[in-house]
């Protein structure tokens, strides 16, 4: 039997419901090389691409960050600071692109199917909010779990992102309930667990590391997202508002 203060459950999406199988450095990285880089190394690319995203502005030519048209401006960056020729930018953006819309290139976490079953067989609402592309809705039934969610709210469509309030209520508006009645989860400190509590919602820590302890500055921590379900099944002071 869960809460019943609890009317819905927010999840994050990458690193919490599923991870890339390998690392975006890594991804980059092969198609650069499989474009003309054969000289280029794993920690030159991962500088470049957090050049890029250090470097350019939120909105790039109207379009908004996480977008597909923002990471044509930012695979342009990345890979012609690693060198690539010009004629060569729009195949290899092309070849990013269809990596990171790839269901193969990803991995749910073991918990996830089975949390996810079990929350919608006790009648918990549940969305996804997540700074990520277009792409997500079609890459969560392509992984075989978009079915467990009533809605999901990406940064690319609504044009802003966490930790902002705005991302968060247009969940919250979609979900047709008040902020202190929902749990939001993710792996990002700032992102997920400051972002919810910004925005009146309760909030838990999905720390898959083990490293940041039991809790941290009054959030519960779970190690996997079978810890959120103990969670609703516990006392209604246990989930911090």
């Amino acid at each position: 039997m869960l809460r019943t203060d609890i009317k819905a459950v927010f999840l994050d999406a990458g690193s919490t419901l599923f991870q890339h199988r390998q690392s975006r450095p890594e991804t980059y990285l092969a198609v650069a090389k499989k474009h003309g880089l054969k000289d280029l190394d794993f920690d030159i690319m991962k500088a470049s691409m957090e050049h890029a995203f250090s470097d350019l502005p939120d909105t790039v030519d109207g379009n908004f960050r996480y977008s597909l048209a923002w990471f044509w401006a930012f695979n342009q960056r990345v890979l012609t600071e690693c060198g690539m020729a010009e004629n060569k930018l729009e195949k290899a953006h092309k070849s990013l692109l269809a990596q990171f819309a790839d269901s193969a290139n990803y991995e749910l976490f073991p918990e996830v199917k089975e949390v996810l079953e079990t929350l919608s067989n006790h009648g918990m609402q549940m969305g996804v909010v997540s700074n990520w592309t277009e792409h997500l809705p079609k890459l969560l039934q392509d992984l075989g779990i978009a079915k467990y969610f009533s809605f999901i709210v990406t940064s690319a469509d609504l044009r802003t992102e966490k930790p902002g309030r705005a991302i968060f209520e247009r969940a919250l508006f979609r979900a047709g309930v008040a902020a202190d009645e929902t749990v939001h989860t993710g792996d990002h400190f700032e992102r997920d667990v400051r972002g919810a509590l910004n925005a009146g919602m309760r909030a838990v820590w999905l720390d898959r590391s083990g490293e940041s302890g039991a809790d941290c500055e009054g959030v519960p921590v779970i190690a996997d997202l079978s810890g959120l379900v103990k969670l609703l099944e516990a006392q209604p002071n246990v989930v911090r508002t």
